[in-house]
């Protein structure tokens, strides 16, 4: 336990990622509230429809979040991540800048590229009405998009009035394969990368190789464990050079224990 604390101590953080299929707004908000005492993160998911995880709903995830800022005041907030199929680049900035305004200080963006054609969560797409492209296109769209944000966020887009003087988060992408890691590497501020993604070593070394470079933020995502101290044992991520533990959990949420592991991470 001592070489854990001292691991996570020197580098590790830890977010909490609630999802939001089945779930209760007000029982988000209290495991946010409980994560907040020492979580340095709170995240959720960008979709609309239950059914793609075999639950009766979903729930918004700005809604959530502009829920949670209000109860929290340390946490990181962001959409772990937004979908660019769904969302134009305008609706994005607006969301996030709206949230900024009530966390100033605590947002990020978190930006994906999509589902894959016949994938599970392409039935959601198919819901309304959007085609989707193959993984090279995605790719394109996903740094199109990042551009966008970035031009919107420093006055050089033709779409304007849509956010304020608001410093620009930091930009966190997706990534499941090496070239969706590149363009995180490109273009963004950081990558989240899914612990059971084919090739993650490889992931994990394209994703260190850009962080030797300038500030570059590795997060890799895995469950809760709501049976360890910590949530799960981060000293294996912190050796391989991770920044940050994306800790996913599903409704209903078990906030006593979320409560617990919060207080431990906080004497780290």
């Amino acid at each position: 336990m001592n070489g854990v604390a001292s691991v996570r101590s020197a580098a590790m953080r830890t977010d909490l990622v609630l999802s939001p299929f089945g779930a209760d707004p007000a029982e988000f908000v209290a495991a946010a509230r409980v994560a907040d005492g020492g979580f340095d993160g709170l995240c959720t998911y960008d979709h609309f429809s239950g059914a793609i995880a075999g639950k009766p709903w979903s729930r918004d995830p700005w809604v959530l979040l502009g829920a949670t800022a209000p109860a929290t005041a340390r946490v990181r907030l962001g959409v772990l991540v937004a979908n660019v199929y769904n969302r134009h680049p305008a609706q994005l900035a607006s969301a996030v800048g709206t949230l900024q305004a009530l966390a100033p200080g605590r947002v990020m963006c978190g930006v994906g590229a999509g589902a894959a054609p016949g994938s599970r969560f392409a039935v959601e797409h198919e819901l309304i009405g959007r085609d989707l492209d193959d993984a090279s296109a995605r790719r394109k769209r996903l740094a199109e998009t990042i551009d966008e944000l970035r031009a919107i966020w420093d006055g050089s887009s033709q779409i304007v009035g849509v956010v304020d003087a608001a410093p620009p988060p930091p930009i966190i992408v997706g990534a499941s394969s090496t070239a969706t890691v590149e363009v995180a590497a490109e273009r963004a501020d950081g990558v989240n990368i899914l612990s059971g993604a084919p090739r993650f070593d490889e992931l994990l070394a394209v994703a260190r190789t850009r962080a030797v470079q300038g500030p570059f933020e590795i997060s890799v995502f895995e469950m809760l464990d709501i049976g360890h101290p910590l949530g799960g044992d981060p000293s294996p991520l912190a050796e391989r050079g991770v920044a940050r533990r994306t800790l996913h959990v599903a409704a209903p949420y078990p906030i006593e224990a979320i409560g617990g592991i919060a207080a431990n991470l906080a004497t780290q």
